[in-house]
C-alpha cells in the first residue's frame, strides 16, 4: 500500500486513480486529522463479497473441505466431460 498526504493526492489525481484501476494498488491518502483508503471499484467488490461469504454460518468451512476435493470428481458429480 502506497501512502501520502491528502496534498499530494490533489496534484497526482488522475495518475492516482489510474495506479488504482489498472494496478490495483492501494492507496493511503493522510490528512491531519486521519486518512482514508483509496481503492479499485473491482477490489471494493471484492472485499464486500468476501465479507459477505464469512458472514454466511459454516462458509469457511464448506471452502476449505471442497479445496481437498479432486477437480476430475467435481466434474463428475455435475455431469460434465473435461477430456
Amino acid at each position: 500500500m502506497s501512502h501520502m498526504t491528502a496534498t499530494a493526492a490533489q496534484r497526482n489525481f488522475t495518475t492516482i486513480l489510474d495506479t488504482v484501476i489498472r494496478q490495483g494498488d492501494t492507496i493511503s491518502i493522510a490528512t491531519d486529522d486521519g486518512a482514508a483508503i483509496l481503492v479499485s471499484q473491482d477490489e471494493w467488490y471484492g472485499m464486500l463479497e468476501t465479507l459477505y461469504l464469512q458472514s454466511i454460518h459454516g462458509m469457511k468451512e464448506s471452502i476449505l473441505e471442497s479445496k481437498a476435493v479432486p477437480l476430475d470428481e467435481c466434474l463428475d458429480n455435475v455431469g460434465w466431460d473435461i477430456s
